[in-house]
């Protein structure tokens, strides 16, 4: 039988295959300079049954830009999401996401992007720095990476870094998604509902990371109902356009 792995992501065969991809990709992208991100959606569709949600989608996102998608509870923002992270197949349609003028695999991309979701687990019989130790080796970089210790105190866990995660509130296992999302520093950032149970030092958190992320050229992307995170971005999708 074949286990998922901790990011959720992939398969371990699947990943196999990549890591040896994303060591390449690493060594023509230094992971600390800004990289040019443009995703490209063509006649983009999904249905579930006979429910459409979204037809004809053609949309480009690019570096350095955020972009809200916007829509009513259900439809379809979180699936979106996560088509365009490369987790889940589009039922028409294509996805490309393009580094530096270079196409990257679709089963590549999903490690190119940084995705916060409610619906994402994290390991909460491991400590934070467990969980991040354990998707670096996932990501092919070391579990002594100083990155690990840099994105717990970014996202203000590391007083509990060695504390289990079954011990935290649900904001603090919200600010270990978002660190799982920055531990490998990708060119994208996917936010579904990041603020979701954030108390306001959480909120600034985020915003932080966004800030800087566009500063450094990186695509956000944020799919949101909350009418102040929408209007802080420069762009808007709605989804009932698509319908």
């Amino acid at each position: 039988m074949v286990e998922a792995i901790s990011d959720g992501y992939f398969t371990y065969s699947t990943r196999e295959r990549c890591l040896s991809r994303l060591r390449l990709r690493s060594a023509l992208f230094p992971i600390l300079m800004p990289i040019s991100s443009i995703i490209t959606t063509s006649r983009l569709g999904h249905r579930f049954g006979r429910r459409v949600l979204f037809r004809k989608m053609d949309l480009q996102l690019v570096g350095g830009t955020t972009t809200a998608i916007t829509g009513p509870n259900g439809s379809g923002k979180s699936t979106l999401v996560r088509i365009l992270a490369g987790v889940l197949t589009p039922a028409k349609g294509s996805v490309e996401l393009t580094l530096e003028g270079r196409k990257v695999e679709d089963e590549v991309r999903p490690l190119q992007c940084g995705l916060v979701a409610p619906y994402l687990n994290v390991y909460d019989g491991f400590s934070p720095r467990e969980n991040l130790q354990f998707l670096a080796t996932v990501r092919g970089f070391s579990r002594r990476d100083p990155r690990i210790d840099e994105v717990l105190e970014r996202v203000q866990l590391a007083s509990r870094a060695d504390d289990m995660v079954h011990t935290f509130s649900s904001g603090m296992i919200q600010r270990m998604r978002l660190a799982c999302a920055l531990v490998s520093d990708p060119p994208v950032l996917l936010l579904d509902e990041p603020t979701a149970t954030l108390d306001s030092d959480g909120v600034s958190i985020v915003r932080s990371v966004i800030d800087d992320a566009l500063e450094r050229g990186k695509l956000v992307l944020v799919a949101t109902n909350e009418p102040r995170e929408a209007e802080a971005c420069q762009h808007r999708v709605d989804i009932r356009d698509y319908c």
